[in-house]
């Protein structure tokens, strides 16, 4: 590898770790990787955020003693595996880089995250309808009503301990937010910005069932003898043990679920009321209009509607005011159209949720250069 080349791939390793690649980039770094064993090898170490995150721990640590032979243990330290070690001469120089970067950038996250109100990032729980705690006040294993749970600031897990109690939970997340609840039967669910999910700490002998208003992501624990059923804003789905994504929020006017892996069954109500029962494949997508009852099935590429729980968002052919949408439920945005012809503006693309939503705003005003006009957290589009 010459000067040229290795400076080249440093740039797209950075621009990967910052989620900045266009399609050409990322195939150019797609076909580095698949050029050897080695070259995977290393991507894998030096694109895992959580394994630079820690890195950047250490590269910190070194910056404040600045002693060379401390951050020569450092470099060396992150290749240990003899293979990584015979090319990691040609990538310090990137990895250093990289660090650089991700320093800058963190640095700036935090002090924005700093800005954030504390009640926009508030996960609640009711209990029974009467009570509402602040789950971000909560320690990290605490008993809620007598049932033995442990909370963190992006998980709820519940344990079966003794003689189970039964009590009808709610959990609401706010804009800005991603969370996760392990339901007392092992079943885990995602649940987006915005969302709701009301479920009972103990489930019946003979069924699972759960509500949503919002958008989640399901793994179901696999139990024949108690199927689980979502009910979802005028769609159920009825599941053994599967994983899919639900959509379903009030305010919309579509219902979808997007089927990953097993089999479910959609059921819905048809435009002259009558009950309806579809059997969604691996891989389909089905999609209920709410207002005629209409229900269209299709076979879709379900990372797209699924990457929002790695915090990513992947919009494909849709219209700008449905993007718009998701953009403020994710950012706490209020987004006015002034030109009602631009909602139906139809883009694709991606987006990283790590982003700060001025960098994603100022992505589509470039796309629509004089039509878009941020201040704040209004977003007016003309």
């Amino acid at each position: 590898m010459n000067e040229e080349q290795f400076d080249r791939i440093k740039s797209l390793l950075t621009k990967h770790l910052l989620s900045q690649l266009n399609e050409q980039e990322a195939y150019e770094l797609n076909n580095w990787r698949e050029s050897s064993v080695k070259n995977e090898e290393l991507y894998n170490r030096l694109a895992s955020k959580e394994y630079i995150n820690k890195r950047y721990n250490d590269f910190k640590e070194v910056k404040l003693h600045s002693k060379s032979s401390n951050t020569g243990k450092f470099i060396w330290s992150i290749f240990r595996n003899p293979v990584l070690r015979k090319v990691a001469a040609i990538i310090i120089i990137g990895l250093v880089t990289i660090l650089s970067v991700y320093e800058i950038v963190t640095e700036i996250r935090e002090k924005q995250s700093l800005n954030k109100p504390d009640k926009l990032m508030a996960v609640t729980l009711r209990i029974d309808g009467t009570k509402t705690i602040d789950l971000n006040t909560m320690a990290v294993n605490t008993d809620i009503e007598n049932l033995c749970t442990k909370i963190d600031k992006k998980t709820l897990m519940y344990y079966r301990q003794g003689k189970e109690s039964f009590s009808i939970h709610e959990i609401s997340i706010p804009e800005v937010k991603l969370f996760k609840v392990i339901l007392p039967d092992g079943s885990v669910v995602w649940l987006n910005s915005k969302s709701t999910l009301s479920y009972p700490t103990s489930f019946r002998a003979d069924s699972r069932t759960v509500s949503l208003d919002g958008e989640g992501y399901f793994d179901i624990t696999k139990d024949k003898s108690r199927p689980f059923r979502v009910n979802a804003n005028g769609m159920s789905i009825n599941v053994t043990g599967t994983q899919f994504n639900v959509k379903a929020y009030k305010e919309d006017a579509n219902v979808s679920a997007t089927l990953v892996e097993g089999k479910i069954s959609i059921g819905y109500k048809s435009q002259t009321g009558g009950e309806q029962e579809y059997k969604l494949k691996q891989g389909e997508q089905s999609v209920l209009d709410k207002e005629n009852g209409n229900i269209d099935v299709k076979e879709v590429n379900t990372s797209i509607y699924t990457s929002w729980k790695e915090g990513i968002y992947f919009f494909d052919k849709q219209r700008l005011e449905d993007i718009m949408k998701d953009l403020g439920r994710w950012y706490g945005l209020e987004v006015i159209f002034k030109d009602n012809n631009a909602k139906n503006k139809v883009m694709s693309g991606k987006l990283n949720r790590e982003e700060t939503p001025e960098e994603l705003l100022n992505t589509f005003a470039k796309m629509m250069p004089g039509h878009i006009k941020i201040e704040g957290k209004t977003v007016t589009i003309y």
